[in-house]
């Protein structure tokens, strides 16, 4: 497995964000090969930091969804600059351990 932490600044209205990130970014890469998980993470900073934690199966296809996500983000920003973050930050690597219920 590889995964994808993007980390978002600026975030004005977290909640106003979720609808756009459903609807866009998350739709975009559910439907890529190879998608395992996503998650979005208020991390409860001022400033509106948000993270989020994407799982592909392989190099590849993580490397596929970053595309996406640097299109997406920059297509929100410009059709939501209220709620769209003013910076991010990509790191990508593999999964060297996990666990789930």
């Amino acid at each position: 497995m590889y995964a994808t932490l993007r980390e978002y600044e600026g975030i004005q209205d977290v909640r106003a964000a979720l609808d756009p990130l459903r609807e866009g970014l998350l739709a975009e890469l559910e439907a890529l090969p190879g998608f395992v998980s996503y998650h979005f993470v208020d991390v409860g900073e001022a400033a509106g930091r948000m993270i989020s934690l994407t799982v592909f199966d392989s190099q590849e296809a993580a490397e596929r969804s970053n595309a996406i996500a640097a299109r997406w983000v920059e297509r929100w920003r410009s059709e939501h600059p209220d709620t769209a973050p003013r910076a991010s930050r990509v790191d990508a690597g593999p999964v060297l351990c996990s666990a789930t219920a």
